[in-house]
């Protein structure tokens, strides 16, 4: 037994380390299977960030599926390290064929999303000062999308960044105040935005969230933690819309063929 025991930290590291290597396979780019006549395609890029904790199994199905289905496909993978250096994989030729770009956060793990408000905003401006991006598209599931939406509002008028053209959020909590924490310092500082809001539009944002049998939360969000950011966006030059996706836990809002097809309407078929 104690033989045993002895090789039990082995096993659970290389357990560990299997994990990690498997959770950073990105999906790799895939050409269309198609086009389709009900989608107009350009050269605007669409970004998938992930939410805590996630990883490229986060959107590796979506990706494949739109390809296949004839929405976009995979030209880019963009890591961003525990030091916020990014490191992008893939050739990206800018056709009109919407391209679809998978960021990765090697530290997923963090105490908030004020780290990936930074490297959100840091990917856009390389792609605005790199590759002459003037417009983007922005799919985000739970604290991306919240890292997201204040990457928006804090610097999205800024010339050095894209356009929004439209933004996707996955059960994105915006306002995380409860019975225990009364003040959400992150959503008091969106309030306060100095940004012009009205410099923003016209772009769209989709605020999409789900909720389980007889109760107001998708298991990990509440539905009161997602919908403030209507106030917040109610004067600005943006257009805000809400989906309500009835039987939709948190896990799946990005994991399921009903959100995958929903997801690609929003993006390309509205």
């Amino acid at each position: 037994m104690h033989r045993k025991l002895r090789w039990l930290p082995v096993v659970l590291g290389a357990s560990w380390f299997g994990y990690r290597w498997a959770s950073r396979q990105a999906t790799p780019p895939e050409p269309l299977r198609q086009r389709r006549t009900d989608v107009a395609y350009t050269t605007t890029p669409t970004l998938f960030i992930p939410g805590w904790g996630g990883n490229a199994w986060t959107y590796n199905g979506l990706l494949r599926w739109l390809a296949r289905a004839g929405f976009g496909h995979k030209v880019l993978t963009v890591t961003v390290d525990r030091r916020g250096g990014l490191h992008f994989a893939g050739q990206w030729d800018q056709v009109a064929d919407n391209p679809l770009i998978q960021v990765l956060f090697e530290h997923s793990f963090t105490p908030d999303y004020q780290e990936q408000i930074d490297w959100i905003t840091a990917i856009l401006r390389h792609l605005k000062s790199h590759d002459h991006v003037a417009a983007y598209n922005l799919v985000a599931h739970s604290w991306g999308g919240s890292a997201a939406v204040s990457s928006l509002l804090l610097y999205g008028a800024a010339g050095d960044v894209p356009r929004l053209n439209r933004l996707v959020l996955l059960g994105a909590p915006v306002d995380e105040r409860d019975a225990t924490h009364p003040v959400d310092v992150a959503f008091q500082r969106l309030q306060a935005a100095e940004t012009d809001l009205r410099e923003l539009g016209p772009g769209v944002i989709h605020n999409v969230y789900g909720t389980l049998s007889g109760r107001l939360t998708d298991g990990s969000v509440p539905v009161t933690q997602i919908t403030p950011l209507r106030q917040v966006v109610a004067d600005s030059s943006l257009s805000y819309h809400e989906h309500h996706v009835p039987g939709i836990g948190h896990g799946r809002l990005h994991a399921s063929p009903e959100m995958w097809r929903l997801i690609a309407r929003l993006l390309w078929q509205d």
